[in-house]
């Protein structure tokens, strides 16, 4: 690799994962806006509290209630992304230093590989403290 293509590799790789990340988030923005759409229209057809309790009580309410807590109840996700992010980064920083090591290229695999290595640091601790903070907070036992 040149000089000139690493800055190319790297401006290109910004670009898709910035569109990557705009796009799912608004993927699930709408699926989230779907979600409450329908649930509040479900809870507008009940004429009486009673009527709201009885369904609550049943299986298909339980389900019901139970998806619309469901995000904030798993923390699973979010540390086992923190945890791939972080492996992901460790990886290829070490991958640009140990080009950096064989003098390929100048200095933009040791910066570049600095960054990553401390990204992939940064993600696997803040996935080791949000998954000690979790099973502190009992969220891990349900």
């Amino acid at each position: 690799m040149g000089r000139d293509t690493l800055p190319i590799v790297a401006v290109f790789s910004t670009i898709s994962w910035v569109a990557w990340l705009l796009f799912s988030s608004i993927r699930r923005y709408k699926i989230a806006q779907l979600q409450a759409d329908i649930q509040t229209r479900l809870v507008q057809r009940f004429d009486s509290s009673d009527a709201l309790l009885g369904y609550a009580q049943s299986d298909a309410g339980r389900q019901f209630v139970k998806s619309m807590d469901m995000e904030r109840s798993t923390p699973y996700s979010q540390i086992l992304k923190g945890v791939q992010a972080g492996i992901v980064f460790i990886f290829f920083g070490a991958g640009l230093l140990r080009l950096h090591a064989w003098n390929i290229g100048d200095e933009g695999p040791l910066v570049f590989g600095t960054l990553a290595l401390a990204l992939g640091l940064g993600f696997g601790v803040a996935a080791a403290v949000s998954y000690f903070l979790s099973r502190s907070f009992g969220l891990l036992n349900q």
